[in-house]
């Protein structure tokens, strides 16, 4: 077996072949970080609600914005979404309510509210039939109160939730 020789690189040509190269890597470098590939995420609809999980055989949404103070009630958001992607990169940022400590004095009580806190979940949620869901679950101790969520959704705000948890007679 005899080997030959190519020469590859004329002088001509060694510019045009860089050119090239540095072209095939900047394609390389945008394909594996997802810059070129990514579609757009387009919003339909976004409700917020409550999950009725009586019936073992379907899961039932209805949209409120108060929410029953009762342990158990399972509450969250179903939102729309039109794009190509498999999955979605979503950000929950939580504004939970103010907790009050009640502190005896010569005159009676007073109160004094803590200041508010927030809580922030990442996942990611695979669309099912064009949708993505977020649900919770009212736990025991959780405070009544007007709270606060917004969704964000490969990095832009895709809903925003004002709601009430309080007791219902």
């Amino acid at each position: 077996v005899r080997c030959r020789k190519w020469k590859v690189f004329k002088s001509e040509n060694n510019a045009m072949l860089k050119d090239l190269i540095k072209s095939l890597a900047w394609l390389v470098v945008l394909l594996c970080s997802g810059g070129v590939v990514a579609a757009p995420v387009e919003i339909v609809r976004a409700e917020f609600g409550i999950f009725d999980v009586s019936n073992p055989r379907e899961t039932l949404f209805e949209p409120t914005r108060i929410i029953p103070h009762r342990v158990g009630v399972r509450y969250g958001w179903i939102i729309e979404v039109r794009g190509g992607r498999r999955s979605l990169s979503v950000r929950e940022e939580y504004l939970l309510p103010s907790t009050a400590s009640t502190v005896p004095t010569k005159e009676g009580a007073i109160v004094i509210p803590f200041e508010r806190r927030s809580q922030v979940s990442q996942r990611q949620l695979v669309p099912q039939e064009g949708r993505i869901f977020g649900e919770w679950e009212i736990g025991p101790g959780e405070p009544p109160g007007r709270r606060h969520l917004q969704v964000v959704i490969e990095g832009e705000v895709a809903a925003s939730f004002e709601y009430d948890v309080r007791a219902l007679k």
